[in-house]
């Protein structure tokens, strides 16, 4: 199964289950990316390793632009910030685990990383991910999804990958003319 697909079986769970957000009392009426450029949370440090491991779960292809384009690291910035100190802390630890574990493999932040070197500590966080037990496998669970969140609740996500088009009236029905279908 292609990334892609995965994601829209994740998106529309996400859907059906409810938001993945985290729950506060102070969550803003709107949470999407800040328009005026500046960061709500998150250092411009934190905010390039965010962006960069946001697009790497859900990467640019021929179909769409993928989670850098749709500002996702600034929507999760947003919503960071308007949480529990709990759920910042949480956040700003698990970005530090991000750094420690390519310190650990490569000596260097992950951000210096080669891409494919990237991709290998991505891949070990994510190997967790049906029961996570490190706290970097919890930091990733919380990650994707909160991506996945921000990038189908975004116009890219929702207009350009899911192409929507708006709600329409419809005076009937027609069905599926898949000839496999048939």
């Amino acid at each position: 199964m292609k990334r892609r697909t995965a994601l829209h079986v994740i998106a529309a769970g996400v859907v059906a289950e409810g938001s993945v957000l985290p729950q506060h009392d102070h969550r803003p009426a709107s949470v999407a990316a800040p328009t005026d450029g500046k960061l709500r949370f998150f250092s411009r440090a934190q905010d390039e390793l965010l962006d960069r491991l946001t697009e790497m779960i859900i990467p640019a292809d021929d179909h769409s632009p993928g989670a850098h384009a749709a500002q996702v690291s600034r929507f999760i910035d947003n919503m960071v910030a308007y949480s529990a100190k709990e759920v910042q802390e949480q956040w700003t630890a698990g970005l530090e685990q991000v750094d420690a574990e390519a310190r650990r493999r490569l000596e260097k932040a992950f951000l210096q990383c080669a891409p494919g070197q990237q991709e290998q500590i991505l891949a070990a966080m994510a190997a967790g991910e049906p029961e996570p037990k490190t706290p970097l496998e919890h930091f990733f669970v919380r990650l994707k999804l909160i991506t996945v969140d921000g990038y189908y609740t975004s116009s890219i996500g929702i207009h350009r990958e899911l192409q929507y088009k708006g709600n329409a009236v419809l005076s009937e029905f027609p069905g599926c003319h898949h000839p496999e279908h048939e």
